[in-house]
């Protein structure tokens, strides 16, 4: 039941009411949506489009950052990260390696190194991580000697300018 709450009595509103009420809700949500779209543009990629159809996974790591940690990142980019495109090959989309930076006041970064990995195909990756994952696990010592977060993730939304 549709309830009039423009009045501090409550009454029941007809059908034709609650139709003429629908449109106007609806139309004032349209203007509004407008009115942020045309302030800000729509911001959704194709990408977040696309993941209504099929989910984009991927896989996201932290290397916490500490007093004491060292981090190679040479290394990192130049041998541990091309091993891993060499044994994940096409199930890997697109690799992200990023390099924390100092706060606006200076303090350090919460993380001296973040990764996120594409998934483009899932059964692919995760036979890979089966087969592999000992093997690059070995290699850590070599870049780093902090400890690693890794969690997977599913894409909800991607926006852009």
């Amino acid at each position: 039941m549709f309830k009039d709450h423009s009045e501090t009595k409550e009454r029941e509103l007809s059908p034709k009411q609650r139709d003429r009420r629908s449109v106007m809700l609806g139309a004032g949500k349209a203007v509004a949506m407008g009115a942020v779209v045309a302030a800000f543009g729509s911001g959704l990629s194709r990408e977040a489009e696309a993941a209504d159809t099929k989910p984009v996974r991927c896989m996201t790591i932290l290397y916490k950052n500490g007093p004491d940690v060292k981090f190679d990142f040479e290394y990192y980019k130049n041998h541990h990260m091309i091993t891993i495109m060499q044994m994940y090959g096409k199930s890997i989309q697109k690799f992200e390696f990023r390099k924390g930076l100092a706060a606006a006041d200076g303090s350090a970064p919460a993380y001296v190194a973040t990764l996120t990995i594409w998934i483009a195909d899932e059964a692919a990756f995760d036979a890979a991580g089966a087969k592999y994952g000992s093997t690059l696990a070995a290699d850590v010592p070599h870049f780093t000697n902090t400890q690693l977060m890794a969690q997977r993730d599913e894409v909800y939304a991607v926006a852009t300018s």
